[in-house]
């Protein structure tokens, strides 16, 4: 039987997997089709979402049920969480399809996000939104592509900007880094200061330094080359 894991950190999830947001292990559980229950516990709240052959059929938190329980936990920031194959349940209470389900989550989380802010900046008159904005991703906030950019550690821990996009973007990397930095020691190579992964809908581009990561997530239309060069531009103009 599986045991709770004990909270190492502020925030971020440990269980049996480390390194990733909870949106990455349940997008995880989606991709193995995994059938049984997620439980996730945080600051001495419990919730449950069960799947079935990777769909997410039904959760369960405190009074809620539903979509409306899923999306509670979702916004959950840290805690531990635990897989329980052998805990089923007859109720379907959720129809989405998991991808729905995570960017509906990504939303309301963002709404949320941007709700506190304004609260906290009401009386300064600031109007920025989702955290403090890194310098870097003000000077690229005017490439044409560029959606997202970051600066993370080493460890996968955003600076200046506590979104939830932000997060969900250095998991990516984080998991792209690593990915990347074992193929560069399978072929012996050395470290490897930039990285893309080119997709349909979005690019996710990857910038090392001695300390830090620079992630950029990119419109899947942009022009990799194109983008690449604006970025390294901006880059060596710093």
């Amino acid at each position: 039987m599986a045991q709770q894991a004990h909270v190492l950190e502020q925030s971020g999830f440990v269980g049996a997997v480390s390194g990733m947001s909870l949106a990455d292990i349940i997008q995880v559980k989606g991709t193995n089709r995994y059938s049984g229950c997620l439980v996730v516990e945080h600051k001495g709240k419990s919730g449950m979402v069960f799947f079935r052959e990777g769909d997410v059929i039904h959760s369960e938190q405190g009074e809620l049920s539903g979509e409306d329980a899923f999306y509670s936990i979702m916004g959950w920031v840290g805690g531990t969480f635990r897989s329980e194959p052998k805990l089923a349940t007859t109720s379907r209470t959720i129809d989405q399809t998991l991808g729905y389900l995570i960017l509906e989550a990504l939303r309301r989380m963002d709404e949320a996000q941007e709700n506190l802010q304004k609260e906290r900046q009401a009386d300064s008159g600031s109007s920025r939104e989702g955290g403090d904005m890194s310098d870097i991703n003000s000077k690229l906030a005017g490439v044409s592509g560029v959606e997202l950019a970051v600066i993370m550690t080493k460890d996968g821990q955003v600076v200046d900007d506590t979104s939830y996009k932000a997060e969900l973007l250095a998991a990516h990397s984080l998991y792209l880094s690593l990915f990347a930095s074992q193929v560069a020691s399978q072929f012996g190579v050395g470290g490897l200061k930039s990285v893309t992964a080119q997709g349909t809908e979005h690019h996710l581009l990857l910038f090392d330094s001695k300390r830090h990561h620079l992630c950029i997530s990119a419109s899947g239309e942009s022009q990799l080359n194109s983008l690449e060069s604006d970025i390294r531009r901006i880059l060596a103009d710093k």
